[in-house]
């Protein structure tokens, strides 16, 4: 009689912790496939206690992707006879979808496993929690971006306007006292060139500055093929042993700041130079709709980024070279951030490296991100 009590007691116990911690226990007789649930678990699953159940029936309630990973991991569980933990996704069919935390051990006899069995435990709240915080450490890490790029752009702005402006004055004076008569065509192309540059840095610090302050520029529509043309011949002037294809599609347009975009496309193609360290370098810039959005990748075939690098190449003073600031790509993804699209690099399978970028091909879109 005392033991009945006991037992009585100890199931009154595991039925309250069950169901405060939402867990319960589960079985699967691997010779007939016959299943066996406690109470929580049919609760987990939106099924009415005491249902008969199969293993057919209750994979209807997996996620596919869920349902494949668990498969997988079940097939090699019994195998080896050992177990596994997994969190999964299910759509019970009272509820919404849920995640469990699946565990898993396999019992043998005579070196044959016989039986699975575990515990499933709703951890919808703890997913939903670790989700959040997720989504606030990302929101986190783009604030301090901006806030590093804001202050990063004010201390360029404040360096080298001054410096530009003696550019600018020194160069208009040389217009003016070169003779005329006996200097060539050449020397005033020069001076122009140079007038046109120092004339272009101040718009780009001006532009990037803006940017920081307001996380806009003067956004437009734009034909994206010019600004490419552009962009190219900017950052490929002077430069020796280089080759660059460009593929794009005809009447492509974005909704972008001319400017910026130029830059971030000036950025990859110079970083792809300075890979190939002098030698001959091919470097070719693609760009696509791919519905609402288009992408822009510049591809070469110089060394690739160093794999323990890849997972950091966007971040500030994160560099390849030796006396690099490592600021270009962190500078190139804050613009296209601010425009609405993501960038990205891989490695290609022949060698090489590819970074790609997105922008919005409409202002409707951008307003829809």
């Amino acid at each position: 009689m005392a033991q009945e009590t006991s037992a009585a007691h100890y199931k009154k116990m595991y039925d309250r912790v069950s169901t405060l911690a939402r867990i319960g226990v589960w079985e699967c007789d691997l010779a007939t496939g016959e299943l066996a649930w406690t109470d929580m678990v049919y609760d987990i699953f939106g099924v009415r206690r005491g249902l008969a159940i199969d293993r057919e029936m209750t994979l209807q309630l997996y996620e596919p992707n869920s349902r494949c990973e668990m498969e997988r991991l079940r097939s090699e569980a019994i195998a080896n006879g050992t177990g596994f933990t997994l969190d999964i996704q299910i759509k019970p069919k009272a509820n919404g979808a849920r995640w469990v935390r699946l565990t898993a051990q396999v019992e043998q006899e005579a070196g044959k496993s016989v039986r699975i069995f575990g515990t499933k435990q709703d951890v919808t709240s703890e997913i939903a929690a670790r989700d959040k915080l997720h989504s606030l450490q990302t929101e986190l890490i783009h604030l301090s971006r901006g806030s590093a790029m804001g202050a990063m752009a004010s201390t360029i702005a404040h360096e080298l306007n001054q410096p530009l402006a003696a550019v600018s004055a020194y160069l208009s004076a040389a217009r003016r006292i070169a003779p005329r008569e006996t200097a060539g065509s050449d020397l005033d192309e020069c001076i122009e060139g140079a007038l046109e540059a120092a004339h272009r840095a101040g718009h780009i610090i001006r532009s990037v500055r803006a940017m920081s302050a307001k996380g806009d520029g003067k956004k437009t529509e734009v034909e994206l093929g010019p600004v490419l043309k552009e962009a190219t011949a900017l950052a490929t002037a002077g430069i020796e042993h280089l080759t660059v294809s460009r593929d794009v599609s005809s009447g492509l347009t974005v909704y972008a700041d001319r400017i910026q975009i130029q830059q971030v496309v000036i950025n990859l193609i110079r970083n792809a130079c300075e890979a190939a360290a002098g030698n001959a370098c091919h470097i070719g810039i693609e760009a696509r709709s791919t519905g609402s959005y288009v992408q822009v990748c510049v591809s070469d075939d110089g060394p690739g980024i160093p794999a323990d690098i890849m997972t950091q190449i966007f971040e500030a003073f994160v560099s390849t070279k030796a006396e690099g600031l490592g600021v270009g790509l962190s500078v190139s993804q804050t613009i296209v951030e601010a425009h609405g699209g993501r960038m990205t690099a891989t490695n290609l399978p022949d060698g090489g490296a590819s970074v790609c970028f997105t922008l919005p091909e409409t202002l409707g879109e951008l307003a829809a991100s």
